[in-house]
């Protein structure tokens, strides 16, 4: 019997290899999305009835990695639906998601530098090109800027395995504290952590919709799974106060990250420079997610919860952002001015895009809303001190009056949506995209509490 995972690897590669032959063809979107479809199926059969993904050589699928490729394929599915706006350059769309999907699950299943490195490189040429797709001024200018920041951060990535990998096994514990800080620093750059992010607001505020929704939804998953397989590795080699100040370094990135993203989001005047500044935020709660999974093993406590609420996030997160900015494609002018009134007169599709947004504030039932909770309920555990001052759980209640804050920029473009008057731009198609994304956040937000009662 051939291994699930080769299974995997080889529809990937192939598809990433016949595609860019197929471009313009209109059915090809739609047959990208069914392969990704049947791909998701087999997948998730195998590991229900317990035969799970197997192993090659060194990548070894878990929980997480299996989190990872289950959510690069559904946003495969539902941002490849989109790629008909693309024309001719349809094919490439698809190949470069292709990839990006089997990047993302090699670099959530090994630890191996040899594979990680190739993925990694994998990742960031699909990214690359991705963001440069539309050949237009803009998207060339945001790819390069994009690629330059993706240089810098390979290099920091290389030193960081030097450190990390060079002595680990040692009695000498600074060396991998200084290459675990220079890893998040790579990953860093890699998916918009503050102060590494400087280059998310242009390449996510100004490229073309289309491109974005790959990027945001698909291409962050590998390398925040990364990091957490690297830390659980890497922490039996510290003692106490290197961990600890390895986690302060987590805590204090995760709420740089989200509040700067936050109060950024809260003063722009176009709604896709809006949501690339929240999917820093975003960011800064799956390491709020971490940091608690890496202290978890720090004081020796389960880490079921915190793993659980970082898997529900990479899916609620991924599935909003593939909807939200596939809307977005609609408008050519993305102001606040722009779209007011749109939800009356383009009300279904408008109505989708609405829950995609309450989905990214965490209001209930939708699937956000349990994300967010259970990442509060995983940082508020007494048994680990430094998430408390006294009876006071200060990590958890910065992270809820940050997602509070949220609600502003939010309920703002539903004001906008909703106003007494005619948009002054006509939406143009993508509705399946936003209707499929939207109708699984619902679902999946009714069904989960189900699965935990």
């Amino acid at each position: 019997m051939v291994e699930p995972i080769l299974v995997v690897f080889g529809t990937l590669i192939v598809l990433s290899l016949v595609a860019p032959f197929l471009s313009g063809r209109k059915a090809l979107n739609y047959c990208a999305s069914a392969i990704y479809a049947l791909l998701l199926v087999y997948v998730t059969y195998m590991e229900y009835i317990g035969l799970g993904l197997g192993k090659f050589k060194g990548i070894l699928p878990g929980i997480l990695s299996y989190a990872v490729l289950t959510v690069s394929l559904i946003a495969g599915v539902l941002t490849s639906l989109s790629f008909s706006k693309l024309g001719k350059r349809s094919g490439i769309a698809v190949s470069l998601t292709s990839s990006g999907i089997l990047a993302n699950f090699v670099l959530s299943s090994t630890i191996n530098p040899f594979y990680i490195i190739a993925a990694w490189g994998l990742l960031s040429v699909s990214s690359y090109g991705i963001a440069a797709i539309p050949k237009d001024k803009i998207s060339l200018g945001n790819s390069l800027k994009y690629a330059f920041m993706g240089g810098l951060s390979f290099q920091i990535l290389l030193l960081s395995f030097v450190l990390y990998y060079v002595f680990v096994g040692s009695m000498v514990g600074l060396p991998i504290v200084i290459g675990a800080a220079l890893l998040v620093t790579a990953i860093g750059f890699k998916i918009g952590i503050v102060p590494f992010h400087m280059w998310l607001p242009d390449v996510y505020g100004t490229s073309d919709p289309v491109a974005v929704s790959v990027l945001s939804s698909l291409m962050k998953l590998g390398p925040i799974v990364l990091l957490v397989n690297l830390f659980g590795v890497g922490l039996v080699f510290l003692n106490g106060i290197q961990r600890e100040v390895l986690l302060a370094f987590l805590m204090i990135l995760s709420l740089l990250t989200m509040t700067w993203g936050n109060v950024t989001a809260a003063v722009q005047k176009d709604v896709q420079k809006m949501l690339a500044y929240s999917s820093i935020s975003h960011i800064g709660f799956m390491l709020m997610a971490i940091s608690v999974i890496i202290a978890s093993y720090m004081y020796g406590i389960s880490t079921s919860l915190a793993y659980i609420a970082l898997i529900i996030y990479l899916f609620s997160y991924s599935i909003s952002k593939a909807g939200a900015f596939s809307y977005m494609k609609g408008f050519e002018n993305r102001s606040y001015d722009s779209i007011k009134g749109a939800g009356r007169t383009y009300g279904g599709v408008s109505g989708m895009f609405s829950v995609s947004l309450l989905n990214l504030l965490g209001l209930p039932p939708l699937l956000g809303f349990w994300a967010k909770l259970f990442v509060f309920m995983s940082a508020a555990n007494p048994s680990i001190a430094p998430f408390y001052i006294g009876y006071i759980p200060w990590y958890a209640i910065v992270g809820i009056i940050n997602s509070v804050i949220s609600a502003f920029y939010y309920v703002r473009v539903l004001q906008s949506l909703y106003a007494e008057s005619k948009p002054s731009a006509t939406f143009e198609g993508l509705k399946l995209t936003i209707i499929v994304s939207s109708a699984i956040l619902i679902i999946g937000g009714i069904i989960l509490p189900v699965l935990f009662i």
